[in-house]
């Protein structure tokens, strides 16, 4: 028998006392920081021509120009940004630049500002330290003929949602040849009856996610020019995501295809479902609608009046899922959850603004990359509605293209020292 002696008894007992002081004062603090969560209709979903843009994102914008301003004046460096996070740029610059037409439609007075620097967005897509990730990794010198839909389908769909909310063609003629690309190599897929239908990101990669990018591009393409890609190469390509890249249990899709093998990761993953609902719900509201309340239950918890989203189902917290899940919140009109996740993130990421600028930027996470990304997910008018909001031009030529090639969309002379060109070094 263990015999215990009285001091330890109390040292426990003591200890329990502690532990149930430090929880309910917990309990108390999450209780009165819950309190400072305004009550009332969310500002950030209310109708357009209501809507306004808030203080945030009013500062988070002001940060977003300081920023692209600097780096449009200082040609292929990227002031500030960290070298080591230089393969997630391209998912900085693009989905920043995906906001644009939901800020033009909340503050329309501003709407030749939004397009000026979604010009400079589209601009630093473009520059060699986004895309030469493709040839350093030794994948190839084309980064846009073939593959690698996880770099060419954002920039495709940046051409599109310019010339969407501008009825500007500067950027017609690569748009229209950057679509070339994405469905003949869709067509070359099932001419030589591969196993897949779309586009892969790496050699031997498949990702919905990333295609469900490149599908939306050629749906405002099929917009602006009257053509029938969504009809025929999108709906073919749905159809195989949806009937063999789906987890038949709960209906959302698996992390990762490899098509030498025929072979699914068999992982659901937090952000890439939250980042493929969003985007596929304009080509089947009702199907992908039902899937997000599964997704949800999954991913999202719920702790007082925090919220963050796992990556895995048995996972924790995770930032780039929880960022992810702001999008989906917003594209599926969640607003109880989507505005625990904006105060969340903004709590826990430490949104302050500059005393001596009307900047606001995150201190706690890596706001370069990441600032642009949240403002563009809190402005967000859904997908629905940015397509029906712009007029658009069906009668406009189709430019022609002939004899051009991946060298005459990007600018591969561009020379640069090393990483540490990044800071102006």
């Amino acid at each position: 028998m263990v015999k215990i002696k009285w001091q330890q008894l109390k040292d426990i007992r003591m200890t329990k006392k502690r532990a149930a002081l430090y929880i309910s004062g917990l309990l108390v603090a999450i209780m009165m920081i819950g309190s400072l969560i305004p009550d009332g209709p969310s500002p950030y979903f209310e109708p357009i021509g209501e809507r306004s843009l808030q203080e945030d994102e009013k500062g988070q914008w002001a940060y977003v120009k300081w920023q692209y301003r600097r780096m449009d004046a200082s040609g292929d460096l990227f002031m500030d940004w960290d070298p080591k996070f230089q393969y997630w740029c391209k998912y900085a610059i693009a989905f920043l630049g995906y906001g644009m037409p939901s800020l033009a439609l909340i503050d329309p007075d501003n709407k030749k500002e939004y397009l000026l620097y979604f010009s400079i967005m589209i601009d630093k897509m473009k520059s060699k330290q986004v895309w030469d990730d493709w040839q350093r990794f030794g994948f190839g010198e084309d980064p846009l003929c073939v593959q690698n839909i996880m770099y060419k389908g954002h920039l495709n769909l940046m051409y599109g949602l310019y010339q969407l909310m501008s009825g500007d063609e500067r950027y017609a003629k690569e748009y229209r040849w950057l679509t070339e690309q994405i469905v003949n190599e869709i067509r070359d897929n099932e001419d030589k009856k591969r196993v897949y239908q779309g586009v892969v990101c790496e050699p031997n990669q498949y990702f919905i996610h990333c295609n469900a990018i490149g599908l939306l591009s050629l749906h405002i393409y099929d917009r602006l020019y009257n053509t029938n890609y969504t009809q025929v190469e999108v709906r073919k390509t749905l159809d195989y995501i949806n009937t063999r890249l789906a987890d038949p249990e709960t209906g959302l899709f698996w992390k990762v295809y490899h098509p030498s093998h025929d072979v699914a990761t068999r992982e659901i993953s937090g952000y890439t479902n939250a980042w493929a609902l969003a985007l596929l719900k304009v080509f089947d509201p009702e199907k992908y609608t039902a899937l997000y309340p599964v997704w949800k239950k999954m991913f999202v918890v719920e702790i007082g009046p925090f919220v963050y989203v796992k990556e895995a189902p048995n996972g924790g917290p995770n930032r780039v899922a929880t960022i992810f899940g702001m999008l989906a919140a917003k594209e599926f009109k969640d607003k109880e959850l989507f505005d625990k996740m904006a105060w969340t993130v903004d709590t826990v990421g430490f949104l302050k603004g500059d005393l001596e600028t009307d900047q606001k930027r995150y201190l706690f996470v890596d706001d370069t990359l990441l600032n642009g990304m949240m403002l563009s997910f809190k402005a967000h008018a859904g997908f629905d509605t940015i397509l029906d909001s712009f007029q658009v031009n069906t009668t406009a030529e189709i430019p022609k293209t002939k004899d051009m090639t991946w060298l005459d969309v990007l600018r591969p002379d561009v020379k640069y020292r090393n990483a540490a060109s990044w800071q102006g070094e």
